[in-house]
């Protein structure tokens, strides 16, 4: 007998089967056809429970927490990567994440970025804290990995991506692929996460040989702009302008910066990152105290270049990191040294204030200049709160920049951005730049919603480019503007423009505090308690309060009157104000441009 031409059976499975069904009854017909038809369809179930397995194996959660765009960029990569060897990835921000679902998940892809002194930032603080708290959960049946963004500038760099992986692994949950510390440049990331997702993946042979696309990179808080990080714009010095008076004993000033008028688009509330070079004075110090020829040619990132250059524009020379710390010690093999990087508070002693020619007078060692270069950091952007608005000003880009100057450790130092700023001459210079979005200090988007500005110092800046932008609102609402400096005389900066906005109608009402001028010492949060009733009032009017400048105090100073003056003027219990300042932050009515 011939097999039929679409038969999947051989001349001779075919020959049996015939040979077979001619010695059978039609009622052993029938049932040998149920028999068969039974065997298909418990096959297909089975195949049926083992692809949904395998889906359910493969489903992952992208979960990010950061104060910018770069966690949710880095999501969007990692989730566009994850779909290239078929994985379903679920993209999910941690400030909508309710901590109790972390049972259900099966694979779990943090991204979480650290804020000031090693804090979650304000959308990854309720995850933080309920896998800190007694609610948490085992997560026994939990796969996870944890890429931690932050500045390794600052003491705690990605103190919050480490304090949740381990908090996971002591939940149970299983790590596939060891933590990865990713600095501003997010050089790292795109690698990492490519691991992480064929650690997911495991020993799926249809999967693990999936290749992997890793240059997908965008500028993550870039995409709207052909300026970036890599490609910035080289804007041209329009004006600079000394806002201290006479008297004063700081800098600062005011910069107007070309641009232009498409591809560079920026909002109120936006910063400018400006790309520095190194003073000259400090790279004399630097060559001086080792002794390097200027000239000498040495390789960095796989060019030739000569050193005085590299030490201008491509390493940081003004701070010293904990991570560079780390490397000299282990590269000179300093016991002293090392033992200090073990021991966290005299390690940020230590480092505050001081520069990598301090370490090397502190610390003299007999490396090669491409040996030491080769551990220090690359030379970081800088940013700045935008002191204008675009629509009011198009083409220019306004900045306030404070001059860091001061002396330590028998030295006198200058930050490097701001004396590069401070020392630009008006003779066809210009500044490179890009925009650096930050979505957690925006304008409410009805502009009859009132606003309540605190700043103090350059955290009057982001204020001028609020109130250029309402002064283009026919129907706008209130505005309050709470500015504190040291002196009335010499710091109060652009003062004669917020007389003219509230002489005008443009701003509704301005308070300022003056540490310095009387007897007793008035700071911003001072005049706030002062105006407790009226506070309370704007607030329960639907106002947005937005707080800018120093972190470390003037920024939780306000926060702690806030919350005495929402206690005292509701009449609630300390926990109920706590709630009431919790929820303006969960709905972005109070946002915070600190540093």
């Amino acid at each position: 007998m011939d097999t039929p031409s679409l038969s999947p059976l051989s001349n001779e499975q075919a020959s049996l089967l015939h040979n077979f069904s001619t010695t059978l009854s039609p009622l052993q017909a029938s049932w040998v056809a149920g028999y068969f038809a039974g065997l298909t369809a418990k096959q297909a179930q089975l195949t049926q429970v083992e692809t949904q397995q395998q889906q359910q194996q493969h489903k992952l959660t992208i979960l990010y927490g950061s104060r910018t765009g770069n966690g949710e960029g880095l999501a969007k990569i990692a989730a566009k990567m994850a779909q290239e060897i078929g994985i379903t990835a679920t993209i999910k921000n941690m400030a909508d994440y309710k901590g109790r679902d972390l049972q259900g998940e099966q694979n779990l892809l943090v991204i979480v970025s650290t804020h000031g002194e090693g804090e979650p930032p304000f959308a990854a603080k309720e995850f933080y804290d309920f896998i800190h708290g007694n609610r948490a959960t085992k997560l026994n049946d939990v796969r996870y990995a944890v890429l931690a963004l932050g500045d390794s500038s600052y003491f705690y760099f990605c103190k919050t991506g480490k304090d949740v992986d381990a908090q996971l692994e002591k939940l149970g949950a299983t790590r596939v692929l060891a933590l990865q510390t990713c600095d501003v440049d997010l050089s790292q990331s795109e690698a990492w996460l490519a691991t992480a997702l064929q650690s997911f993946v495991g020993n799926d042979s249809n999967m693990a040989n999936q290749p992997l696309q890793t240059n997908t990179s965008i500028e993550l808080s870039n995409t709207q702009s052909i300026y970036t990080k890599t490609n910035p714009f080289q804007a041209t010095v329009l004006e600079k302008i000394q806002l201290h008076g006479a008297g004063s004993d700081r800098e600062t000033i005011h910069l107007e910066l070309s641009i232009p008028e498409q591809g560079f688009d920026y909002e109120p509330g936006d910063a400018a990152g400006i790309i520095p070079v190194n003073s000259a004075t400090l790279i004399s110090e630097f060559l001086a105290e080792t002794g390097f020829n200027a000239g000498e040619i040495i390789q960095i990132q796989d060019k030739n270049k000569k050193l005085e250059d590299v030490l201008y524009r491509d390493v940081e020379l003004s701070k010293i990191s904990v991570d560079v710390l780390t490397r000299y010690a282990a590269l000179i093999g300093n016991k002293k040294l090392s033992e200090l990087a073990t021991q966290p508070d005299l390690l940020k002693e230590y480092l505050e204030g001081r520069d990598i020619v301090d370490l090397l007078i502190d610390f003299p060692s007999d490396l090669d200049a491409n040996s030491l270069v080769r551990i220090l950091r690359p030379l970081q952007p800088r940013y700045y709160s935008i002191a204008s608005s675009m629509q009011a000003l198009q083409g220019e880009l306004h900045l306030t920049v404070g001059v860091v100057k001061y002396k330590h450790a028998g030295r006198t130092k200058k930050g490097a951005c701001s004396s590069y700023l401070s020392e630009l001459t008006m003779d066809y210079e210009v500044v490179p730049i890009f925009i650096e979005k930050n979505p957690e200090f925006k304008l409410p988007t009805n502009p009859q919603t009132p606003i309540i500005m605190v700043g103090a110092g350059t955290g009057i800046a982001p204020y001028r480019g609020f109130v250029q932008h309402r002064e283009l609102v026919e129907n706008r609402g209130k505005s309050w503007l709470i500015f504190g400096n040291r002196n009335f005389e010499s710091e109060f900066l652009y003062q004669t423009e917020w007389q003219d906005y509230i002489q005008r109608g443009v701003l509704t009402k301005m308070d300022v505090a003056f540490s310095r001028d009387g007897t007793k010492k008035l700071y911003v949060q001072d005049k706030l308690y002062e105006n407790a009733s009226e506070v309370y009032s704007w607030l329960e009017q639907g106002a947005h309060i937005y707080i800018c400048g120093d972190r470390k105090k003037m920024a939780k100073d306000v926060q702690q009157v806030l919350l005495k003056i929402i206690e005292n003027q509701a009449s609630v219990s300390s926990e109920a104000a706590q709630e009431y300042l919790d929820n303006l932050q969960k709905n972005k009515r109070l946002q915070m441009d600190v540093y």
